[in-house]
């Protein structure tokens, strides 16, 4: 534990490089990726309280995530480059906007980002779960259905087939951390609420549009957003909004991917961010 957070350390040298998952994620979700980066980083990952292996704090407020986040970064040589995918590129953005101290470079991948409506690339089975996973109670209930019906493998390629393009793409040895994990996770108290309440926390924040802009407008880090276009949680639609408040941003968007494209394509990703973070490293032949 690091700062009360399970974490991995993928090695490397240099600046340093953190990885942050999503809502129902853990550090896993950066396996494929991970040692990529750190033939030119030092890449670290943590889980978020009460996600993974990590033990919940007082609360699953968005500020509680952030804190987290922050108290773990200050660990390192910072500033660092900040990497962090859906709903913890959400918590990237609050961490960068209140703490520029501890962030000079952000990368955004597909970020938890208030949908813009009417939009016609919404995939509504999707959006209409996570709404009923934000519903205080309704969510937990939910959450507990889901894992009285379906056993820890199942619950995990329910989730590859939301997150993912193609989940046969994953390695096997990635799948196989994941349901090692799910099944930890099942014995936790946890687990349900830590979904439900941080559902919830994010549905409060897209509920003050006004504020979320206020936070956009006041990073100061050098950010980079990639987005997989076949993504059916966050909304192209959204994430072009997203960039349109900043001209300064630079925005990738991938082709043949979904939600989590380090999961479907970690090469071309890897490749992406690399590129944007070190743009001379191929000219240098490193």
């Amino acid at each position: 534990m690091l700062a009360g957070l399970s974490w991995r350390d993928y090695g490397g040298s240099g600046d340093t490089l953190v990885l942050v998952h999503g809502l129902g994620g853990s550090l896993i979700n950066w396996d494929a990726v991970g040692p990529r980066f750190a033939r030119h980083h030092r890449v670290v990952a943590p889980d978020l309280p009460g996600f993974g292996l990590s033990p919940p704090r007082k609360d699953y407020h968005l500020s509680t995530h952030v804190a987290a986040l922050a108290e773990f970064i200050e660990e390192f040589d910072h500033p660092v480059a900040l990497m962090g995918n859906s709903m913890g590129g959400l918590i990237c953005e609050l961490l960068a906007a209140d703490h520029p101290d501890l962030v000079d470079r952000l990368i955004l991948v597909s970020p938890a980002t208030p949908p813009r409506l009417p939009d016609p690339r919404l995939d509504w089975p999707t959006v209409t779960r996570l709404a009923i996973e934000a519903i205080p109670g309704v969510g937990s209930a939910f959450g507990r259905l889901v894992m009285w019906k379906y056993d820890p493998e199942e619950v995990v390629h329910l989730g590859l087939e939301a997150i993912t393009h193609d989940p046969s793409r994953i390695p096997p040895e990635i799948v196989a951390s994941f349901v090692e994990l799910a099944q930890e996770r099942f014995t936790y108290p946890w687990t349900v609420t830590a979904m439900n309440q941080t559902a919830y926390s994010i549905a409060m924040l897209y509920r003050r549009p006004r504020d979320f802009v206020r936070i956009i407008r006041r990073i100061e880090a050098r950010t980079l957003v990639v987005h997989g276009i076949e993504d059916r949680i966050v909304s192209p639609t959204a994430i072009e909004w997203l960039v349109s408040l900043r001209a300064d941003w630079t925005l990738v968007q991938m082709e043949d991917t979904g939600h989590t494209p380090q999961l479907d394509a970690p090469v071309r990703f890897a490749g992406v961010v690399e590129d944007w973070l070190e743009p001379d490293l191929e000219a240098l032949n490193v």
